[in-house]
């Protein structure tokens, strides 16, 4: 999700689980008030995932509403903060390089809304890969 949506990681262990969900278009994600597909690829990792999400065999963390619950109630799995860079992610410049790569196929307004992020940082994203509102198709409305 760091690289799909350019989340931050503090966030996205944050994540619930009723903030995903499996339908007829697909897997979605909601980061706010908007839900957003997830490609086929990573949508089956997140499938597994949800059937044996780790940290939920603990006595006081059973019923954890978190996607990624860490071993101790109400605390989220912190530890792939750690992970990422062992393997060669560097969380902060990854993120960056999604959110540049959305703005080119996006209008930040609506990258805004679906992110949960301030119209003025989405529209410094635009304004780094030098887009404006003339580079996306029309949506018909007025």
């Amino acid at each position: 999700m760091l690289v799909l949506f350019g989340r931050p990681l503090s966030r996205i262990v944050k994540l619930r689980i009723d903030q995903v969900r499996d339908g007829p278009d697909g897997l979605q994600v909601s980061f706010g008030s908007v839900w957003l597909n997830v490609p086929e690829p990573v949508a089956v990792v997140i499938r597994v995932h949800l059937t044996a999400r780790p940290g939920l065999s603990t006595a006081a963390n059973p019923t954890s509403p978190l996607l990624f619950p860490g071993f101790m109630p109400g605390r989220p799995m912190h530890a792939v903060a750690n992970i990422l860079p062992a393997i060669g992610i560097r969380p902060l410049a990854t993120r960056s390089r999604a959110r540049l790569q959305m703005v080119r196929e996006a209008p930040p307004t609506d990258l805004a809304d679906a992110l949960g992020v301030s119209a003025t940082t989405a529209m410094r994203y635009a304004e780094r890969v030098g887009t404006d509102c003339l580079a996306y198709p029309s949506t018909g409305k007025r």
